[in-house]
């Protein structure tokens, strides 16, 4: 699990945070809307998706965030949903877990910075093939779940966001902190991330870049990228690179993720 799986996104972007999670911000790619943009009908809402993938896991995720005042780059309360899907390997056999949550939130826009606070519940569910009566991570949890961000947005010539959740559900968590160069269409720079539950705890080093992709007008695309190395600390025995949770093994990670808002 990933990205705002065990934040958010986060998410936000992040999503989570991601460039997606960028709660606060007024436009999908994160940026505060200028002077000159006043005359422009406010965007009420961000959406965000994507895939992330390591050893032994695929983990997909869609979300959204609404702000209820009608516009982003006001404070103001807003209300997130997201849910993802993961399939992963363990040995012997392979898991699915299907999770989603609904926040409500507050957003806040101070200058460049914008961010956001949630709270709300949070629905996981594992399946096993074979099932595994001693499995930490099996069956179904319902729980309490808060995440939060802080995202610079992407004017000015440096980069950073800040973004995490977690959830009573399995004990999840996720973090992530990005810093780094705005230059142009494009920003970029390291990421350090950490998640984990109640069966293991991982943390990854890598980077990421994300930029605009103008398909359709007044409508822009935010694509980020990102990877790098995952570390894997299992309590079933999944160190060293053995796949036996939902995290993955050790070894490469990539990410992509797209954005829009509306």
């Amino acid at each position: 699990m990933r990205l705002g799986h065990w934040t958010s996104v986060l998410a936000v972007s992040s999503c989570l945070a991601v460039g997606a999670w960028s709660a606060g911000a007024a436009r999908a790619d994160g940026m505060p809307r200028s002077a000159g943009a006043a005359q422009e009908a406010p965007e009420r809402g961000v959406w965000f998706g994507g895939y992330d993938f390591v050893k032994g896991s695929n983990y997909y995720f869609d979300g959204m965030i609404v702000a209820l005042n009608g516009d982003l780059s006001r404070d103001g309360f807003a209300v997130r949903a997201y849910g993802s899907r993961v399939d992963y390997d363990l040995d012997p056999g392979d898991g699915r877990g299907y999770q989603g949550d609904l926040m409500l939130g507050y957003l806040f826009n101070r200058g460049r910075w914008s961010g956001g606070v949630f709270v709300g519940v949070d629905y996981q569910d594992y399946k096993l093939k074979p099932d595994d009566p001693t499995s930490n991570v099996r069956g179904t949890e319902v729980g309490f779940a808060v995440a939060a961000n802080v995202d610079t947005g992407r004017e000015g010539p440096y980069y950073f966001s800040l973004n995490g959740k977690y959830s009573t559900a399995f004990d999840s968590y996720w973090g992530r902190v990005r810093t780094g160069l705005n230059r142009g269409r494009f920003t970029f720079g390291p990421e350090f991330i950490a998640f984990g539950d109640t069966d293991f705890d991982a943390h990854r080093i890598g980077g990421f870049l994300t930029f605009d992709v103008k398909l359709i007008p007044r409508m822009p695309l935010e694509v980020t990228l990102s990877a790098g190395r995952q570390f894997v600390d299992s309590s079933g025995g999944g160190g060293g690179g053995t796949v036996t949770s939902v995290g993955g093994g050790e070894g490469t990670y990539g990410l992509v993720v797209f954005s829009t808002s509306f």
